[in-house]
């Protein structure tokens, strides 16, 4: 008898685990991708090589030689070692909070649609003009390329905060925002060139608030941050 009730007692915990999982498709979908990539670029506990940046990173002049898989592709890779490892836990925690407290179409949505806007918004409306102005630095970062999943995460990171108390809600925000803004002031990291740096930052502080937008946005339709708000 103990046997079988231990035999039934592990079956019932593995489908309940099971059906946890299930709740989670697009944050597994995206870690199994994300190490996928970097084992095939060696870049799992090293850096990304140069030659990979080149054949898989975006820059904005990739929209006009309607290179626009590099939109995708760029997301799918990181710079490799530490990096790689800190993107899988932005991604891992950003995504599973939308898809445990809400949609996994909204972490979806969240993740690769504000990557998407964020990096045309970035290269149309601010990367091209000031490159035209002749800014030295906006034509670096125009020309240069980069990866990463850092403007889907930080899409979901400002998406989630809706499932926080109105008062915690906006001061993360605003915290938040603060922190993207200074950003721009710190020095590079090693080996990072400052025209990507410069990037990196303009699309995380374009990322975040349009993230946060579109989580009050749909979650007013569906009712989330109403119910929220007074929790």
């Amino acid at each position: 008898m103990s046997g079988t009730s231990g035999s039934s007692s592990a079956s019932l915990s593995l489908r309940r685990l099971l059906q946890r999982i299930r709740r989670f498709p697009f944050t597994l979908f995206m870690l199994i991708i994300l190490l996928f990539m970097a084992w095939g670029t060696h870049s799992i506990f090293q850096g990304l090589s140069d030659a990979w940046v080149s054949r898989l990173g975006f820059n904005p002049q990739d929209f006009w030689s309607f290179r626009w898989d590099r939109l995708i592709l760029s997301a799918l890779v990181t710079n490799g070692g530490l990096i790689f490892w800190f993107a899988l836990l932005m991604v891992t925690l950003t995504s599973g909070v939308i898809e445990w407290l809400d949609k996994s179409g909204r972490a979806t949505v969240a993740f690769w649609g504000v990557h998407l806007v964020s990096l045309m918004l970035e290269s149309l409306i601010f990367l091209l003009p000031l490159s035209q102005l002749g800014l030295a630095q906006a034509s670096l970062s125009f020309s240069s390329r980069d990866v990463g999943p850092s403007a889907g995460y930080m899409g979901s990171l400002g998406y989630s905060l809706v499932f926080l108390p109105k008062r915690w809600r906006w001061f993360g925000f605003t915290g938040i925002l603060i922190f993207l803004n200074l950003s721009f002031f710190l020095p590079t990291g090693s080996g990072e060139r400052q025209a990507v740096k410069l990037s990196a930052d303009m699309v995380h502080l374009i990322a975040f608030p349009l993230g946060f937008v579109l989580g009050n946005l749909l979650g007013r339709i569906s009712g989330v941050v109403s119910r929220k708000a007074n929790g």
